[in-house]
Order: structure tokens, then C-alpha cells, then sequence
């Protein structure tokens, strides 16, 4: 049975990351035991799932303790996966595809969240993620960003990276645009309070700024891929070399979960406010991300190709390398 792990977050630099902990075996637990796992998480809607398996029970059905750390985002979980101080973690897949190429033993095991043209947020100007300016800023289209600082949650990730693609198709030089990192939970009063120029928002984050008056710029999810693969779970390659029948038993409950965020939406609505800050009102009316069971390879091929001709990759990287059994 693997042991208890801190639950405090532990950022640790990717060079060391390399270095793998060995944990665990490959044996599943005995019979009323319980594996203990620690996930890292973002506090957005995008893992809701997550905590809706937790309270359904699908994790403890097979032998799991999961134990959620929220952190800042995939780039910092990323590391502290790699270094075994979480055994999965939740990453927009441009993270992900950056660390496989620079070397990090990453593999995804279960598709976290996308987009599609039916998931979109309750405004109807706005996405699901989207980058969005106060009601008194200058900037009135996306062609108003140049010069100017949007804020994304942490740097070189999926939001920048769509953002900068979204704006080339636009004819638009994404060179003249800067970025800078932010909380997600931070943004709403930074844009209101004029202290950034936008910021990119992620839902319950757009109906906060809508409601206060926000206005949306670039739907940079929607421009670049109607039906975006965003995100993954993702664990170390050691790690799960060593522990393919827990990983399995995750990758089941995982699938349950999936399943029933995608078919409950008002649970999903419900389960928000246990982890994030936004109130029972504004969970009621927030747009919902796509769950889907299964991996949208297309999509990941654009998300290569654009982190690519941005310069993010050390080594090439193809879609088989990233999803694990492949």
C-alpha cells in the first residue's frame, strides 16, 4: 500500500523533477485496504469531476483514497508530479506537451476537459475561457491588444499559446502583445480595477467579470479549435510503471466520474462551491466545459503544431508519445 503523502503543495525545479521517486508496487490493495493518492488540481470547473467521484464513491469503490491539492496551475503541477510529491495531476495539455518534449516522463491517463459548440458559458458573447476587459477599457477588438498586458494563469500554457494563434489567424502580430501570470480567483478584481488591461478568464471567473460588466475580446478556445481537447490527467511514467493495476483502478473511477459530471450538470453546478470561491447563485448560471471519455487526438495535433511554431518544444512530439498504451 503506498503511504500518506503531505498535503501541502511542493514546487520543485524541473531539472531535479527528472529524478523519479520510486513508490509503491504493482500490486493492487487487499481487500478493505485503501491506496492513498494524492491529485494536484486547479480550483475552476474543469475538475469538478473529481470531486463529484469522490462523493459518489466511484474512487473508494476501487481501493483509492483521493486526497485533492489545489495549486495555481499545470505548470506547477507538473513538477510536483514528476518529483512523486502528487501521484496525478490535472494539466492543460499544452504544459503537458511542452514538459514530454523537454524531457519530463509524463504520460496522460484520462482526458480532463474540452470544449464544444454546445459548451459554451451563459453569455452568449462569451466562451468557456475567454479574454475579457473591463467596461470602461479602450480596447474594443482584438486588434486593440496590441501593446497591451492580458493576464493568463500562469505562463506558456494553453491560454497563452491559443491566444497568440487566435490572434495570427487574425492577422494580428502576437509579439506586440505582452502576458503576465495571475491567480485565476485574482483577475476579476485586477481587470475591474484597471490594474491589468485584460485578462484571460476561465469560467466561474467569466461570469464573475460578466456580471460585472466585462467585456469579452477573444473567444481564443473557439478561434483556434471548436472542439478543443484543454486539458488532461496526467501522472509520471515511473510511477505508473510501477503501479499499473492502481492506475488502472483510477483510470475506472476516472471514466465514472467523466460520465456522470457530463450527464448531471446540475451536480456539477452543486459541487462547485466546495472548492472554489464563487457563490451558489453565480455556479447556477455559469456556462460547463465538455467531459469527454475519451482523447481528441486531432485536436491535440493542433496543440502540438502551435507550441511548436512558438518555440516551446525542445524535442518533437507526436500524440502517441503523450497518451499512455499508445
Amino acid at each position: 500500500m503506498l503511504t500518506k503523502l503531505r498535503k501541502t503543495p511542493v514546487v520543485i525545479a524541473a531539472a531535479a523533477a527528472l529524478a523519479l521517486t520510486a513508490c509503491g508496487g504493482d500490486a493492487a490493495p487487499a481487500e478493505g485496504e485503501t491506496t492513498q493518492l494524492t491529485i494536484g488540481l486547479i480550483p475552476i470547473v474543469d475538475v469538478a469531476p473529481v470531486y463529484l467521484g469522490i462523493q459518489e464513491g466511484y474512487f473508494e469503490e476501487e481501493g483509492i483514497e483521493l486526497e485533492p491539492v489545489l495549486a495555481a496551475g499545470g505548470a506547477a503541477i507538473v513538477p510536483a508530479v514528476t518529483s512523486n510529491s502528487y501521484q496525478i495531476g490535472f494539466s492543460n495539455n499544452v504544459s503537458l506537451i511542452i514538459g514530454v518534449s523537454k524531457g519530463l516522463p509524463l504520460q496522460m491517463v484520462a482526458p480532463g476537459v474540452g470544449i464544444s459548440p454546445d459548451n459554451r458559458s451563459s453569455n452568449p458573447d462569451a466562451g468557456y475561457c475567454s479574454v475579457i476587459t473591463s467596461a470602461d477599457s479602450p480596447i474594443q477588438s482584438t486588434a486593440d491588444l496590441s501593446g497591451r498586458t492580458i493576464a493568463v494563469n500562469t505562463l506558456n500554457n494553453i491560454g497563452d499559446v491559443t491566444i497568440k494563434a487566435a490572434l495570427e489567424s487574425e492577422g494580428i502580430d502576437p509579439s506586440t502583445v505582452n502576458f503576465t501570470e495571475l491567480p485565476f480567483p485574482d483577475m476579476p478584481a485586477a481587470v475591474e480595477q484597471n490594474r491589468i488591461d485584460a485578462a484571460w478568464a476561465c469560467e466561474p471567473f467569466v461570469t464573475r467579470l460578466m456580471d460585472n460588466g466585462g467585456r469579452v475580446i477573444l473567444d481564443n478556445y473557439a478561434k483556434t479549435d471548436p472542439n478543443l481537447s484543454v486539458a488532461s490527467y496526467f501522472a509520471a511514467d515511473q510511477w505508473a510503471q510501477q503501479n499499473p493495476e492502481v492506475l488502472a483502478a483510477f483510470k475506472r473511477a476516472m471514466d465514472k466520474s467523466m460520465k456522470y459530471a457530463a450527464e448531471n450538470p446540475d451536480a456539477v453546478r452543486g459541487v462547485l462551491t466546495d472548492y472554489t470561491s464563487i457563490d451558489a447563485d453565480a455556479a447556477n448560471r455559469i456556462g460547463l466545459p465538455a467531459f469527454p471519455d475519451d482523447f481528441n487526438e486531432a485536436s491535440l495535433e493542433k496543440l502540438i503544431q502551435y507550441s511548436e511554431e512558438q518555440g516551446l518544444l525542445g524535442e518533437p512530439v507526436t500524440v502517441q508519445q503523450l497518451i499512455a498504451d499508445q
